[in-house]
């Protein structure tokens, strides 16, 4: 049958089973999914720590401590060798890490030099607290070192120090000074605080005594008068230096000698 539209003649429409074979879709033509694995996304970058300490931050937060370290207490000197140590470690594996960028071929190398570095890493460190123990030790000449025990060194003038700790004790105080021929003298003292303290032998004997080293005792009353010997320290003027096998030793008054690391204070 032909429909006219205005003049214009169209052709027949089908229906039917002829129609619709004649618009099933051609196999063919249907899209297959893509063949093979699926591609990997591209790598991401994890973000690096621009603000991580390098060598010259290290090397200025130790110039720092230096510079504004107590004099009369001051930085240990094992502790600030291992400081050095270390340094000087993260130096050479900084630029080892340089050689194995460059380098990525020589992988055995880099392992025989990581293992000499540590082999050498102690005796280094040993060698730099020697040098600056032996440095800080020239600084202590003049000043009064102070250690464990209950001596004391009285100079020409009379002069000489007594340190103790009275704990929580306090009161009068009594001082007994021996010399090396066993004769004593006792003076009073007082009133001593708690804690640690230290006095001068010219304030508190007269006439004063000869010059030499004495041993001493030093007791502080208690509420009921009864007396008690308190914790004392061997203090006296650092006059010298000398080295055993490459380690500092004190002289002080002329007479003890008293390795640096026995040092429990340094006075002016």
């Amino acid at each position: 049958m032909m429909i006219a539209t205005r003049g214009i003649a169209l052709p027949p429409l089908a229906f039917g089973p002829a129609a619709t074979s004649s618009m099933t879709m051609d196999p063919s033509r249907v899209a297959e999914p893509p063949a093979g694995a699926a591609e990997p996304s591209a790598p991401r970058t994890l973000p690096q720590n621009t603000r991580a300490m390098g060598r010259d931050e290290f090397l200025k937060m130790l110039v720092a401590q230096l510079k504004h370290q107590d004099p009369l207490n001051p930085m240990d000197g094992k502790d600030m060798a291992a400081q050095l140590a270390q340094f000087s470690t993260v130096e050479q594996l900084i630029q080892m890490n340089k050689t194995l960028e460059a380098q990525q071929g020589r992988e055995g190398e880099i392992i025989d030099a990581i293992t000499a570095l540590g082999e050498t890493q102690s005796s280094r460190t040993d060698e730099l607290a020697r040098l600056i123990e032996g440095q800080m030790a020239v600084g202590t000449v003049g000043k009064i070192g102070v250690t464990l025990g209950n001596s004391t060194f009285v100079d020409r003038h009379g002069n000489g120090p007594v340190v103790v700790d009275t704990g929580s004790r306090t009161g009068a105080g009594r001082l007994t000074i021996t010399n090396a021929k066993g004769e004593s003298r006792t003076v009073t003292v007082g009133p001593v605080k708690a804690g640690q303290q230290s006095f001068e032998l010219d304030d508190y004997f007269e006439p004063k005594l000869p010059a030499g080293k004495y041993t001493y005792t030093f007791e502080v009353a208690t509420d009921g008068g009864q007396y008690q010997a308190v914790k004392t320290y061997t203090a006296g003027r650092i006059t010298g230096i000398k080295y055993d096998n490459g380690n500092p030793i004190l002289i002080i008054g002329d007479v003890l000698t008293v390795p640096m690391s026995q040092l429990t204070q340094l006075r002016a």
